[in-house]
């Protein structure tokens, strides 16, 4: 009898972890991407790896904040000025969902998501080089505000319904911990038992490395579509060509838009547009994954360097980089690292799948039987990668789901 099969569009973190899960589960795996093995999203974040989190970024108070961030040219939240209208209905939606009650669901959906990622990544790497990427290091969030880097009474109370543990932190403690810090920092929040990866680039393509050891297979080129029939795929348009396919998986990241519509489903997905700058030799380095609060990026140590991340930009899945942004992250790298060099510095740009209510979407296509989704992390594909893909790989066996997965599906907003 054959091996059943399923193609993977997409080969970030989510699709490459739910290739791993999919092995494990008893199917041949073919990986399809139209770059390289995560080089989208999964090769420019921070590298935070969280359990802890379980606040979403759209809770109440967030949209007061909204217009000075668009006036402020180094503010972490740019919309271009030709894509404002097409960009309106996500960002309405988007402030509906910034209500305590969408943010206490958006927090469980978190929580469903993140709580189990470090034990996850440790049973898809155990005996392998890549286990030395992931690193229990803990997460620092730092405000120039005193009491600021704690979050709002129903942030600390998301945590503490989860059992987040959560150290709140006053100047000198801050200082005490990472003394390479600028002495601006007034409030800190650590969270002891989250975690990050050294690299998430190497991170994605060693887990790819051990899917292929374990047989998948690994296609370069652009899905342009399907061949459906009788409710079903039975191939993948890639680049003009036919490719016959049994089961598929899209976890395409922000160019999942156009095929979840080709299936049935269209979702409010934006392409949100994230900047990074890596210093390959600064002269100081925090210990931890930093996070500024009041400026809404992260700093991270890692093993090319010090990397800072962050901005939220809307301009659409095609627009050209504004690598002005680049420049405000050094200028903020400066201001908080006294003395950092910036003799060799890398710069990047990519697209985060973002959706309006801060919740991915895991299930079926409803014009497919053969078809699920899994995409749409956001800023959080990191930390929820290896347990998306773990229910992915469920969902597709036809197996019992090990969280529930009511809240992620593709029809919430309307087919």
């Amino acid at each position: 009898m054959d091996q059943p099969s399923v193609t993977v569009v997409g080969a970030g973190i989510v699709g490459v972890c739910s290739a791993l899960w999919l092995q494990r589960a008893g199917f041949a795996v073919t990986l399809v991407d139209s770059g390289g093995i995560g080089e989208g999203a999964s090769f420019g974040n921070a590298g935070n790896i969280s359990p802890g989190a379980v606040v979403p970024y759209l809770i109440p108070g967030i949209w007061k904040e909204a217009p000075g961030w668009l006036l402020d040219p180094e503010g972490p939240l740019a919309v271009r000025p030709g894509y404002f209208l097409k960009a309106l209905p996500w960002l309405t939606q988007a402030v509906r969902s910034a209500g305590e009650e969408a943010a206490l669901r958006t927090s469980r959906a978190m929580h469903a998501l993140h709580s189990g990622t470090l034990e996850a990544y440790a049973e898809l790497t155990r005996g392998t080089p890549v286990a030395d990427l992931i690193e229990l290091s803990g997460q620092l969030y730092v405000s120039e505000k005193p009491g600021a880097a704690q979050g709002s009474a129903l942030a600390q109370r998301m945590r503490a319904q989860f059992g987040v543990e959560a150290v709140a932190l006053d100047w000198m403690e801050v200082r005490e911990l990472e003394p390479c810090l600028a002495p601006i920092f007034k409030s800190g929040l650590l969270l002891p038992k989250n975690g990050r990866t050294k690299n998430p680039h190497q991170l994605v393509t060693g887990l790819a490395g051990i899917a292929q050891r374990d047989g998948a297979r690994v296609l370069r080129g652009k899905v342009e579509g399907f061949r459906t029939e009788g409710g079903a795929v039975r191939g993948l348009i890639i680049e003009g060509r036919a490719h016959p396919v049994q089961r598929v998986v899209i976890a395409a990241g922000a160019a999942s838009r156009e095929l979840a519509a080709q299936l049935g489903c269209r979702l409010p997905l934006e392409a949100e547009r994230g900047y990074h700058i890596t210093i390959a030799d600064p002269g100081v380095m925090p210990r931890m994954p930093v996070t500024h609060t009041d400026a809404k990026f992260a700093c991270a140590p890692m093993n090319v360097g010090l990397r800072l991340a962050g901005t939220a930009e809307f301009g659409g899945l095609h627009a050209e980089p504004d690598w002005r942004r680049t420049e405000v992250l050094k200028r903020q790298a400066q201001r908080m690292f006294p003395g950092v060099r910036l003799d060799s510095v890398s710069v990047w740009s990519g697209n985060r799948p973002s959706l309006p209510d801060g919740v991915p979407v895991l299930g079926r296509a409803p014009a497919a039987d053969n078809a699920w989704f899994a995409f749409g992390n956001s800023h959080f594909g990191m930390s929820a990668g290896p347990v998306m893909g773990k229910l992915a790989a469920e969902l597709v066996a036809g197996r019992p789901s090990s969280a529930d997965v009511a809240a992620f599906s593709p029809l919430r907003f309307g087919a």
